[in-house]
């Protein structure tokens, strides 16, 4: 019987979060820079935010900081940014204690969203 709560409880924890594509007319891109604190690296963190923004159409990059936060520049439609957001705020497995933002200039050179090391 543990090994079955062990399991659900594992399961539940590793559920991929839900992304809601937003609908709506095309906007300008525009890109931010987030520093995500509290326990962010060693638990999937660049990975399943390259995950969300690839389904979002995002670009960017996520990287870890010697410090234990995760920087993520992410360019993109604003909704479609602050959807990536929502949905990593509801994985289970991070405890995001923080989260600055910075607004930065769109650069438009990316075409696709990275985990760098």
């Amino acid at each position: 019987m543990m090994l079955f709560q062990w399991l659900k409880r594992f399961c539940a924890e590793n559920q991929r979060p839900v992304v809601h594509v937003p609908d709506g007319p095309h906007t300008p891109p525009v890109r931010r820079r987030y520093c995500f604190s509290g326990i962010v690296q060693g638990v999937g963190f660049r990975y399943e935010a390259q995950l969300l923004a690839g389904q979002l159409g995002l670009v960017g990059w996520a990287r870890n900081e010697n410090d234990g936060t995760v920087i993520i520049e992410i360019e993109g439609e604003a909704r479609c940014i602050d959807e990536f957001l929502r949905a990593m705020q509801t994985v289970r497995r991070f405890d995001i204690t923080e989260i600055q933002t910075e607004e930065l200039p769109a650069a438009g050179t990316e075409t696709t969203f990275k985990a760098l090391y």
